[in-house]
């Protein structure tokens, strides 16, 4: 499955064992609202995608701004 961010495999385990690392995490809502919503409920941010978030909005809004 591919992180509807920077569209690189977001490592989503939930194929092989029902289980994925994302259910330990938490994703910021207001990164959550910036998924489009034919894609929400239907797609896994990727680990990279949030630390930077979490490290820099601005930063990241910047560089995928034209995905969301």
């Amino acid at each position: 499955m591919l992180c509807p961010f920077c569209l690189t495999d977001n490592g989503c385990a939930l194929d092989e064992s029902q289980t994925c690392w994302c259910f330990s995490v938490v994703v910021p809502e207001d990164m959550l609202a910036l998924i489009p919503s034919q894609q929400k409920g239907g797609v896994c941010v990727c680990q990279q995608c949030i630390e930077f978030y979490c490290s820099d909005k601005l930063g990241f809004l910047k560089a995928f701004a034209q995905r969301t």
